[in-house]
């Protein structure tokens, strides 16, 4: 049995599974080359029907991440802000508008969409809950068989944060917390409060600016915008920062007397500004732990699973890692809406269906790869000058590369699911030097100085970099890195001593472990700086677009599988 799973909003996206075990998965944005695609996946879906080898009519069930007729309470929501301002009715209401007719209203026609475009099918379409499917995309492939399950966002339908409980194929809701409160909203409306953009997905460069700063406005962001009591509640006071109106770099009164005015877009950034992020991430932080325990508190189970947008904060992460009762936990890599898609899937096949689990998320492999003979053909076709070499001559040519300062792009197998570059569409360097941060950052990604880079290491060697056993496939936690290592690796090592690893295992991605090995084999170092194979757009889905990236970007060589572009200096 086919079941499609579909997200079509931001972050537009399509996932297939046949009989419970995933085939195929991808955001919609890696083929139209938009960041945060929102938009019915037809893309997205063309390549999963091609990928599992059938047409639409052999799918039984389409699962959809909304239940868009879910709407009462956000026209409540709306209504009440005429009592606050007229400024932040009319920013809730014009949203309003512009949702339900552009978006959702136009769900109803998924279901014709894809006849018209893939088809006649016999298909059921399931109109799922936002955040259960959420729930389903972490705890149906994580590796418990029950766990508690914390899902928390900007917000789904009318909910925001929901807390579960998972045993097998089943998943029970055990509370919700709905709008305005909202972790997500939240962190988005202190995003454009220091000028950076929430509909860019700029929440990563607070994080990554919050640790240059001190929490000098903490007890203010606590007392007066993000509370929480002693039921397991939060509250978000839209009166002192909306999620609407910042959307606008419009603030109210309240938070400017406090804080000063926004900065605007292309502003100096400046010590005021980090300690604004840092403040703001340190309330966000304990305001997750606080949940998190209450979670436990709830359940009493010892695994834990996340997933919702907030779910990529990995500072929070290691924070949780190292500060609740729960002895492991799970975030699978596109933890966010583009994950809906496999959760919606799931969620039918285990939830709908009652069918047995017997999968487990291992890697994020499941995008299009592209053979040797593609890569060449592609090559061939820009005029590219190329070698093709088999491994064993290849990888520790590119060791020796790596050692000496080069940056590679690295395009290797299927690619990645999720925001995370993770050995399959990656650029490469050395950890060791100082520089390559402001490097990569400034003369190849183009970004701010402050964007942490992260390392890929073998998995094997995770007590003795960070001094505790750490597993994480998927680069989603931030953790301190041991002192013996913080040295060594300078180049990964955020400015508080932190690193977000992946972990990289010989079994799911057998070839970027060797080629860390042949690294490690020539400086004693057992890991690779890896960050995103993009420059300010989508990360490279197809070797066109890594030549094109190549091309136009600043690094010194190019890998499509076995074959490699040495730029000509």
């Amino acid at each position: 049995m086919y079941i499609l799973g579909l997200t079509t909003l931001g972050d537009s996206a399509a996932a297939i599974i046949k009989d419970g075990q995933m085939v195929a998965a991808a955001e919609e944005e890696r083929f139209s080359r938009r960041k945060h695609h929102s938009g019915f996946p037809y893309k997205a879906i063309e390549f999963c029907l091609k990928e599992a080898g059938i047409t639409l009519a052999e799918v039984e069930h389409v699962g959809h991440y909304w239940k868009p007729w879910i709407l009462r309470h956000k026209a409540m929501q709306a209504a009440k802000a005429a009592f606050i301002s007229p400024a932040m009715f009319k920013a809730r209401a014009d949203r309003g508008v512009a949702q339900v007719s552009d978006s959702y209203l136009g769900m109803f026609k998924h279901p014709k969409r894809l006849r018209e475009h893939f088809g006649e099918s016999n298909f059921k379409f399931h109109y799922l809950e936002h955040h259960q499917t959420h729930a389903a995309s972490a705890f149906f492939v994580s590796p418990f068989e029950s766990a508690a399950i914390l899902t928390w966002d900007g917000t789904g339908e009318d909910t925001t944060t929901l807390f579960c409980k998972g045993k097998g194929n089943k998943l029970e809701v055990l509370k919700r917390i709905k709008l305005p409160h909202s972790l997500g909203q939240f962190y988005s409306a202190v995003t454009n409060f220091i000028g950076f953009d929430m509909f860019a997905g700029d929440e990563w460069k607070v994080m990554g600016l919050a640790a240059y700063g001190k929490p000098k406005h903490y007890d203010f962001f606590r007392e007066k915008v993000l509370t929480t009591n002693g039921s397991g509640d939060f509250r978000f006071n839209i009166k002192v920062l909306d999620h609407h109106l910042a959307k606008h770099y419009q603030f109210p009164d309240a938070i400017v007397k406090e804080l000063g005015p926004g900065r605007k877009p292309g502003e100096e950034l400046t010590e005021h500004h980090w300690d604004i992020a840092c403040s703001a991430q340190k309330a966000l932080e304990d305001t997750a732990i606080y949940l998190v325990k209450k979670l436990y508190e709830m359940t009493g189970e010892e695994d834990l699973c996340l997933a919702g947008g907030v779910a990529f904060n990995s500072v929070m992460n290691g924070r949780i890692f190292h500060e609740t009762p729960f002895k492991r936990f799970f975030v699978q890599p596109a933890a966010g809406d583009a994950g809906c898609s496999l959760g919606a899937a799931y969620y039918v096949w285990n939830q709908k269906l009652g069918r047995p689990r017997d999968f487990v998320m291992r890697h994020a492999y499941w995008g299009p790869g592209f053979s040797n003979e593609e890569c060449r053909a592609a090559l061939d076709a820009a005029g590219l000058g190329y070698e093709t070499l088999p491994d064993e001559e290849l990888l520790p040519r590119l060791a020796k590369m790596l050692s000496e300062g080069a940056i590679i792009g690295w395009f290797n197998g299927r690619m990645e699911l999720g925001p995370r570059a993770l050995g399959a569409r990656s650029f490469l360097a050395d950890p060791r030097r100082a520089d390559m941060r402001e490097i990569l950052n400034h003369k190849v990604k183009l970004r701010e100085w402050f964007r942490p880079l992260a390392p890929s290491m073998h998995e094997e060697h995770g007590t003795e970099v960070f001094g505790v056993e750490h597993h994480d496939p998927f680069m989603i936690t931030v953790i301190e890195v041991a002192e013996e290592y913080k040295s060594k690796i300078p180049a990964v090592v955020h400015v508080d001593g932190t690193a977000r690893p992946q972990m990289v295992s010989r079994e799911t991605n057998p070839r970027y472990w060797n080629l860390i090995n042949e690294f490690k084999k020539l400086t004693g170092i057992p890991m690779l700086l890896n960050t995103s194979f993009n420059v300010q757009e989508p990360i490279v889905c197809t070797p066109e677009n890594a030549i094109n990236t190549f091309r136009n970007a600043n690094f010194d060589a190019l890998v499509l599988e076995n074959n490699l572009v040495v730029r000509q200096q």
